[in-house]
């Protein structure tokens, strides 16, 4: 859950202009498969009443029209951006800044809902099934959190290598996961972090369609990486769908597992060895989000731009930090984790529907009417999915 920053000169490179469709699609995938890959499956399937095959290939569908309306409106019209900086290129920057604006905010909710999952793996190694709602989990929560934003006040970074290789890493303790059926048996989560209790089926089956806007925020990572590959209309719908192809695979296999396991207690060594591998990838994405999230905020206030592509300051890392402890503590009721999801669900809404409007305005008469299209899915799905939420 880390939006791509704007991909500079050296981002495209040569590499970039020989392969478009391949490094396109490398990019729509690693934009969007992150710390999602382990948080979303488990929650999907423990909302979704037996249909999470069908709410992720909603998600992915939508996640793919997105990115490829996004990759045709900044292709020949801006140079390589981040979606806040598109759209603000293309509407103003008002645009740019309310992009910018609920990003930040949805940041923070969004290290919560992550440093809960992690506090409730830890939870569940000890007996085999999640805790009942509560504050059990907020110490743990809250360690996850200033473990984190301790760490991003530092000067250190994670290793090229280690980024390059933490969605794989990721990817294969999330197949484990879903082989073991952990954190166990959904029909038993209702109550727990991962799913509220009193919802009815459709509120259920619309909270698992809303939460998934975590596991897609990086659909729009085409801002940047469509300008720099300098390809063509075709190669760089081509190089979208590939992507999508890619998360498509990823997310509905992980979804096909985990429906077919057969739930029951695992073996405590592995249930604890599920718990630690998970909570220490999920802290890095936590540690990085932090910084994300800073840089972001940063880029609010006049003259933050600059100092953005700096670094963000310490005492906004600090800001930001607080500002995710504090939406941890709203966790601690029931269905805490795909409630705290809510907020980037509500940012990637909001960011995809001004880059329809772009498209919209500043679009040709095909892109006009995929915009307009793509306007009234993303109203549609507000309209009708908030009434359904409104007992969550």
């Amino acid at each position: 859950m880390e939006p791509p920053e704007a991909a500079g000169p050296s981002a495209a490179g040569s590499a970039a202009a020989g392969r478009p469709v391949r490094t396109l699609a490398a990019r729509v995938a690693g934009g969007v498969l992150g710390a999602g890959m382990l948080v979303m499956p488990p929650v999907v399937v423990a909302l979704a009443n037996g249909d999470g095959l069908l709410v992720w290939t909603a998600h992915v569908l939508l996640g793919g029209a997105v990115a490829l309306v996004l990759a045709a409106l900044v292709r020949a019209r801006i140079g390589p951006a981040s979606l806040a900086g598109a759209v603000g290129a293309l509407l103003g920057t008002w645009a740019e800044r309310v992009v910018d604006g609920v990003f930040a905010v949805a940041f923070t909710a969004g290290q919560a809902a992550i440093a809960w999952f992690a506090a409730t793996a830890l939870l569940t190694a000890a007996d085999g099934a999640p805790p009942r709602a509560g504050t059990d989990g907020l110490p743990l929560a809250l360690a996850v959190l200033v473990a984190a934003g301790a760490a991003a006040l530092g000067p250190r970074t994670l290793p090229a290598p280690v980024l390059r290789w933490r969605p794989w890493v990721t990817g294969v303790l999330a197949l484990a996961c879903a082989v073991w059926a952990w954190p166990g048996d959904p029909a038993a989560w209702a109550g727990t972090p991962l799913a509220p209790s009193g919802l009815t089926p459709d509120g259920a089956l619309w909270l698992a369609l809303a939460a998934l806007f975590f596991a897609g925020v990086g659909w729009e990572a085409v801002t940047g990486a469509a300008p720099a590959t300098a390809a063509g209309p075709g190669r760089t719908a081509a190089g979208v769908l590939l992507g999508t192809a890619a998360v498509a695979v990823v997310y509905l296999g992980l979804a096909a597992v985990q429906e077919r396991a057969a739930p029951g207690p695992a073996p405590a060594p592995l249930r604890w060895a599920l718990a630690g591998a998970t909570a220490a990838v999920l802290a890095s994405y936590v540690f990085t989000n932090v910084r994300t999230a800073a840089r972001i905020a940063a880029r609010l206030y006049p003259g933050g731009r600059r100092s953005a592509e700096r670094g963000p300051a310490r005492a906004l890392v600090v800001a930001v930090g607080a500002a995710c402890c504090a939406f941890a503590w709203a966790g601690a009721r029931d269905g805490g984790v795909p409630l705290l999801l809510l907020g980037p669900a509500a940012a990637a809404l909001t960011g995809y529907a001004l880059g329809a409007a772009a498209a919209v305005r500043h679009g040709g008469p095909a892109l006009r009417c995929a915009g307009l299209l793509l306007v009234a899915v993303l109203a549609g799905l507000a309209v009708l999915g908030v009434p359904a939420l409104s007992g969550a």
